[in-house]
């Protein structure tokens, strides 16, 4: 009786590991994602990606703003994104960033629902901007 005891554990216990849902980067190209500031706090920062277009939602102290961008996947777990001039009109700072091939994001880690990154923004061959920060699937 004892020895059925302890094979049935284990084979619930098997059965709870495989029952696990481990996100990959592929979970990440679509969805509404919540920005958390650096703090950890949840922001009026939204952002709705569909494979290869993304809509980022966010309040500042004037008003609501959407950006609207394209995401070029390089592999996996990396993309380009751009700014999309043909659904707003660009301010300076994102010609500048679309002129010199847009921010490459890289995923470094995911952790519960939500993944890690590091952007850049490359001038001349040099990283002229670096964000680290993370999206949480909602």
């Amino acid at each position: 009786m004892r020895k059925t005891q302890i094979v049935l554990l284990i084979l619930i216990l098997i059965g709870l590991n495989s029952c696990a849902q481990d996100l990959t980067c592929s979970d990440f190209k679509n969805g509404t994602f919540i920005i958390p500031n650096k703090y950890g706090e949840l922001l009026n920062h939204k952002l709705i990606r569909n494979e290869n277009s993304q809509m980022e939602f966010y309040d500042s102290t004037e008003n609501k703003k959407i950006n609207y961008g394209t995401v070029e996947w390089i592999n996996d777990c990396s993309y380009r994104l751009k700014f999309d001039e043909t659904k707003m009109d660009l301010r300076d700072d994102l010609k500048y960033i679309n002129k010199n091939g847009g921010i490459i994001t890289e995923m470094t880690k995911i952790e519960g629902k939500c993944f890690y990154y590091k952007s850049v923004l490359i001038v001349d061959g040099k990283v002229a901007k670096r964000i680290d920060g993370s999206f949480c699937k909602e």
